[in-house]
């Protein structure tokens, strides 16, 4: 499934590699490098997927997860973060999230993830 998805984080190295390696696989990818530039991406167009750091320059990551909700979209999101917590794991799951990626991400985890993510889709899985 080639999909439309969007990476937010705030540190360009990031959004670049996965860009890279997403678009590599046949992906639509969009960048975003914060919170309030997801938001104008989201109004852009309709994602399969969103990958989205926990802290960012200007605001949470994880409060992408109820502006899906609030918006009724089917987008998975995955959760990443290079300080992982037990609190803020169980609070992704508890949001919505279908994954929690701890930085720094190999290129094969991030594919295996994004594929994983895409055929659960395909098989009508559960949506946000």
């Amino acid at each position: 499934m080639n999909a439309n998805i969007l990476v937010i984080d705030d540190e360009e190295s990031i959004r670049f590699s996965f860009l890279r390696f997403l678009a590599a696989e046949g992906h639509n990818v969009i960048t975003a490098n914060g919170y309030r530039e997801a938001l104008a991406r989201m109004d852009e167009m309709q994602f399969d997927l969103i990958l989205a750091d926990i802290i960012l320059d200007d605001g949470w990551g994880m409060d992408i997860l109820p502006e899906v909700m609030r918006r009724n979209l089917k987008t998975r999101v995955i959760i990443m973060t290079a300080y992982p917590t037990a609190e803020t794991s169980k609070a992704s799951f508890r949001m919505g999230a279908i994954d929690y990626l701890t930085k720094p991400l190999r290129q094969e985890g991030l594919i295996s993830c994004v594929s994983n993510a895409l055929q659960q889709m395909d098989l009508g899985g559960n949506h946000v």
